[in-house]
């Protein structure tokens, strides 16, 4: 890779960094009288450009899909490997293919529900997935296609679908990182990973679930090994904390200690996450050369949309500005 390369990108995306909404845009936002007036303090800013059919309030979903659809166009203009994209992208190719197999095996149109991200065209891969003929579909998203619908005919069990699809995001993420061997994105997918088995532990573990369903639920890939994380799934949290101190993500589940304390809710280890992966881009925004700073660009601006989408939602469901902020966490 030469790194030479990326410098008109970097250029772009340091461009971009400077229209990402401030923390006082954001606050206003939080602050509005109501849904409507903090959709229209929204819509006074880039997300304008993606309000194409979008009539009201109401219509905040699609005006948030259609700025990720934007986004991710101007990273492949950005990138010149799309594979640093893919490591974003990704995680909405699998939202489409398990939404694909639920309308399947539910008989229902879920069409609505797609996120577009990439080229990755997901009713085309519904008409070659449900007529069983794939011609140009990628050969990871056929076998977990497969995998989720067979798995589910042996279960009946819809969760099922989420647990299979899972498995199969993160084991492609993770050849994708090791196929482009940046440190950066090693550890980004190394950390997501270990976010995502400690809280998806934690979560079934107070719902009482047994040892078999853990294995079925823990990915490989990350830095904690899954074996060592059955070992430590009857611990309760606070000790399960000291126990992986020495892991990378260690120091990010010791800072959810005390807020996991007082609130009592296993939220708190995802916004430790967010932290925790916001925290290993901050370097790279500062540099002039390589895919890394365009990759910090692309991660603030999913956050971003993230931020606007809880506030929107708390906002329709008339929750004061308050218990918003306590619900976004450090942003």
């Amino acid at each position: 890779m030469d790194r030479l390369d990326y410098a008109q990108g970097v250029v772009m995306s340091m461009v971009y960094e400077k229209k990402l909404l401030d923390k006082a845009k954001i606050d206003k936002i939080i602050d509005a009288k109501d849904a409507e007036e903090a959709f229209k303090i929204l819509l006074d800013s880039e997300y304008i450009k993606s309000a194409d059919g979008v009539e009201s309030v109401k219509d905040y979903e699609l005006l948030l899909k259609n700025e990720t659809q934007r986004v991710f166009n101007l990273g492949k203009e950005m990138l010149q490997d799309k594979k640093i994209l893919e490591i974003l992208s990704l995680k909405y190719d699998y939202h489409n293919l398990k939404t694909i197999v639920k309308g399947k095996v539910s008989g229902q149109n879920l069409e609505e529900l797609y996120i577009y991200s990439s080229d990755n065209n997901p009713e085309k891969i519904r008409l070659q997935f449900e007529s069983g003929n794939f011609v140009d579909t990628k050969s990871e998203f056929v076998k977990a296609l497969r995998m989720a619908e067979e798995e589910y005919n042996q279960t009946n069990d819809p969760q099922m679908i989420d647990i299979v699809m899972d498995r199969m995001y993160y084991k492609h993420l993770k050849e994708i990182s090791d196929e482009l061997d940046i440190d950066l994105f090693r550890d980004y997918v190394q950390g997501s990973i270990d976010f995502f088995n400690v809280s998806s532990m934690l979560r079934a573990t107070k719902m009482g679930k047994n040892q078999n369903f853990l294995e079925k639920i823990l990915v490989e890939g990350g830095g904690i090994s899954t074996r060592k994380l059955l070992e430590l799934s009857r611990e309760e949290f606070e000790r399960l904390v000291v126990a992986l101190k020495s892991e990378k993500i260690g120091r990010s589940l010791f800072d959810s200690l005390e807020k996991f304390k007082l609130s009592g809710s296993f939220s708190v280890v995802d916004n430790e996450r967010d932290i925790y992966l916001r925290k290993l881009n901050s370097e790279s925004r500062f540099s002039f050369f390589g895919p890394e700073p365009i990759f910090a660009y692309l991660v603030a601006k999913e956050k971003e949309i993230s931020i606007i989408r809880l506030i929107m939602v708390g906002k329709l469901n008339n929750i004061s500005s308050t218990k918003l902020r306590e619900r976004l966490g450090d942003i």
